[in-house]
C-alpha cells in the first residue's frame, strides 16, 4: 500500500513540474520575431534571408553580436526593442543608403547584389 502512494505522489509531482514547464516556456519569446519577417517582405526578391536567416545581421553563434549592416538598422530603430512595423521598415530603407564597411558601396548595394554585406573593413 505504502508503495502505491509513493508512485501516486511521484507522478502527481512529475505532472505538477511538467505543467508548469509547459506554462513557463510558452510565455517565453523572441525580443524581436517580427524583423525576419518584415526583411523577408521589404527585399521579397531576396535570397540572402533563406540563406543566412538571422546571419544577415547576427554573423556570429550569438544574436547579441550584430554586424555593421545591423547597426545600421539600429540607428533608425528608435528603441532597443522596436515592435511597430512602419518604424523597422524606414529603418531598413534608411540603412541602405548608409555607408558599409567597404568604400564606395552601401549597404543597399549589397542588399541588391543579395550578398552579406561585410561586417569590418578589410
Amino acid at each position: 500500500m505504502r508503495n502505491i502512494i509513493n508512485i501516486k505522489t511521484a507522478l502527481l509531482f512529475g505532472f505538477a513540474v511538467a505543467g508548469l514547464s509547459l506554462i513557463y516556456t510558452s510565455n517565453e519569446v523572441e525580443a524581436r520575431p517580427n524583423f525576419k519577417k518584415i526583411w523577408a517582405e521589404t527585399y521579397p526578391d531576396s535570397k540572402m534571408l533563406v540563406a543566412k536567416k538571422c546571419g544577415v545581421c547576427h554573423p556570429g553563434k550569438t544574436k547579441k553580436e550584430k554586424n555593421a549592416y545591423a547597426q545600421a538598422v539600429g540607428k533608425g530603430l528608435g528603441k532597443r526593442k522596436q515592435t511597430d512595423k512602419e518604424i523597422i521598415v524606414k529603418a531598413l530603407k534608411a540603412a541602405e543608403n548608409m555607408p558599409s564597411p567597404v568604400e564606395g558601396k552601401t549597404f543597399g548595394d549589397f542588399i541588391k547584389a543579395d550578398e552579406q554585406p561585410p561586417s569590418k573593413k578589410g
